[in-house]
């Protein structure tokens, strides 16, 4: 799961089109609803203004002695009316009286937002037209989430009101988080959609590419899809036509060379034949002959390596034992070491050559060969040791070059031509893999899994 939202594009995709829905939704949080807020509050003050104006002007209107009938019929249950003979001018006392007023419609137990709130302060009203006098006063009880307002409206009489709707904060309603839920998952789904739109061609180029590393023969990707897209796959068409070309051409080259060296080669040793110095006649044959094999397994290698072999799906470990138990029917000592079955997509033949000539090489020089196969999930690992003096340090690189035989620990009359170990490194790379000399007396041969 978390390489999956980490590391995958569908999941960083997902992940980023949330995180920019969870953005969205704080600034619409922080931003619309503080401004939704702001103007219902200024909206329920406007309407308690124009409501107490409107109860300002009908106690005008009337006897003092049907002040108290007009105030009771015109009261709620959120919004109380009151008369007094002279302003409170004190913000805390006017306060105590108004929740004295408002409590009388409520029940108990009595609401704890209904406090008194020291810090609130009258404010003079600056548009007073509705009201007819210019001593209007105003307070905003935003703790009780309403208003006061107190206003003369006759000799002696001052009008006082209060509204007042103590709630919780609102939280957002069920149809919104349905909402939000259905949002989500449409943009995951269009995430997802969009993701494998891109991921899937470059899930096909990246098995295309790990199978061209392997030698592996892959027909030409599909051109299509976005412009990107399509032009990375025509890229990579274009880029495996001409390294195949590249390598057909090198193949064809050094089978030409080897193939016309034959017979310059066989031509001097008919004509070594004829010199009459024994000794000279014998080093002149002994360097042709030489020159002869080197020109065959060249030959060999070149037209094997020009024959394109079927990659598929073989059992290692029957591989390396079939092969081990033919080495010892020839009546050298090799030892293998079984494993439970090891299934890998590769070309057989190929890889038999390469064990082959390293266990042949281990056989050799070092009298005994011990094979082990050993897998993990990154790789195959082919171990092949042997009991002989081991390869020096600086010559363990220059031991896999081409022709290349160490005097001091190879006998030129018992070895060949100094390709075994250059083309045993070929094939496994061309398998994506590489061959190592571990510590002298051990070659270790990976393959990718």
């Amino acid at each position: 799961m978390k390489r999956f939202w980490m590391r995958s594009l569908t999941g960083q995709w997902v992940a980023l089109i949330l995180l920019a829905l969870l953005i969205s939704q704080i600034l619409y949080s922080f931003i619309f609803r503080a401004e939704q807020e702001r103007s219902m509050f200024e909206l329920r003050r406007d309407e308690f203004l124009a409501r107490s104006a409107s109860v300002g002007r009908l106690v005008k209107t009337v006897s003092p002695e049907l002040h108290a009938e007009i105030l009771r019929a015109t009261s709620t249950g959120l919004t109380r009316y009151w008369v007094s003979s002279e302003p409170l001018d004190s913000p805390i006392e006017w306060q105590k009286i108004a929740r004295v007023h408002l409590l009388e419609s409520w029940r108990p137990p009595e609401p704890k937002e209904v406090q008194i709130q020291p810090e609130i302060k009258w404010e003079m009203l600056a548009n007073t037209s509705q009201f007819g006098s210019a001593n209007v006063r105003l307070m905003q009880l935003k703790p009780w989430n309403g208003f006061g307002l107190t206003v003369p409206v006759s000799d002696g009489a001052w009008l006082n009101a209060v509204t007042a709707k103590p709630q919780a904060i609102a939280q957002p309603a069920a149809d919104y988080y349905g909402s939000l839920a259905i949002t989500i998952l449409l943009l995951s789904l269009v995430s997802i959609l969009a993701a494998r739109r891109v991921g899937l061609p470059l899930r096909r180029l990246t098995e295309a590419a790990e199978s061209l590393g392997r030698g592996e023969e892959i027909p030409k990707l599909p051109e299509s899809g976005p412009d990107d897209i399509r032009r990375l796959s025509t890229a990579f068409n274009r880029m495996q036509s001409r390294l195949r070309r590249f390598v057909e051409d090198r193949t064809r080259m050094i089978a030409a060379i080897s193939h016309d060296l034959r017979t310059p080669i066989t031509s001097m040793r008919l004509r070594a034949e004829f010199i009459e110095d024994e000794e000279m006649r014998k080093q002149f044959i002994s360097a042709l002959d030489e020159m002869k094999a080197m020109a065959e397994s060249t030959l060999a290698f070149a037209r094997e390596d020009a024959t394109q072999e079927e990659t598929r799906a073989t059992d290692m470990n029957a591989l390396l034992g079939s092969l081990c138990a033919d080495l010892v029917e020839l009546g050298w000592q090799v030892d293998f070491t079984e494993v439970e079955r090891v299934v890998y997509r590769c070309r057989p033949g190929a890889l038999r050559r390469a064990f082959r000539n390293v266990i042949e090489n281990s056989i050799r020089y070092g009298k005994r060969a011990r094979v082990s196969l050993i897998t993990t999930p990154e790789r195959l690992q082919v171990i092949i040791a042997d009991d002989g003096p081991g390869i020096a340090l600086e010559d363990r690189e220059r031991v896999f070059e081409p022709f290349v035989r160490l005097e001091n620990s190879r006998n030129r009359s018992t070895g060949g031509a100094g390709l075994g170990l250059s083309i045993a490194r070929s094939i496994v790379r061309s398998h994506g893999g590489d061959i190592q000399v571990l510590d002298g007396s051990r070659v270790r041969l990976y393959l990718p899994n």
